[in-house]
């Protein structure tokens, strides 16, 4: 089964956070490589110098997370897929149109929703409660740490 997984789920396999070990767990029952688009890139690499800037991690913790992350890619366990970034676009702005009176989700939850959506993705991993509604809404089943 694929599963697209949002940001603040990855980040808990890239530094040591609460639930760290149960997002490990999560993503390591996937058969599948995972699905890691420009957006997740982006999002992950500024949430690590975002920690680092925070006093969270260290510059060496910081260098040992973002070399992690590029050995992924390189090796496969990550993979870039290839989307049409207009459309996500397009499809985050129907999805904003549609849920966010609702459910007050932010632009970058609604584009990880219409990124799943537009790869044809049925199953998100996520913790973020209100992307959970939309994901849900727009006809996605939902993976949550446990």
């Amino acid at each position: 089964m694929k599963v697209y997984f949002d940001t603040r789920l990855l980040l808990k396999l890239y530094s040591a956070e609460p639930d760290s070990a149960k997002a490990a767990a999560l993503v390591q029952s996937q058969e599948d490589p995972l699905i890691f688009c420009q957006l997740q890139q982006t999002e992950l690499r500024n949430a690590l110098y975002r920690k680092a800037a925070r006093h969270e991690i260290d510059r060496k913790h910081l260098a040992r997370s973002l070399k992690r992350v590029q050995s992924d890619l390189d090796e496969g366990i990550l993979q870039v897929p290839s989307l049409e970034w207009p459309e996500v676009w397009a499809r985050a702005d129907r999805l904003t149109a549609k849920y966010a009176l609702v459910t007050q989700c932010r632009i970058l939850d609604m584009l990880h929703v219409a990124v799943a959506m537009e790869l044809d993705v049925k199953t998100m991993g996520t913790t973020d409660a209100r992307q959970m509604i939309v994901a849900r809404k727009a006809g996605l089943k939902i993976v949550t740490l446990p």
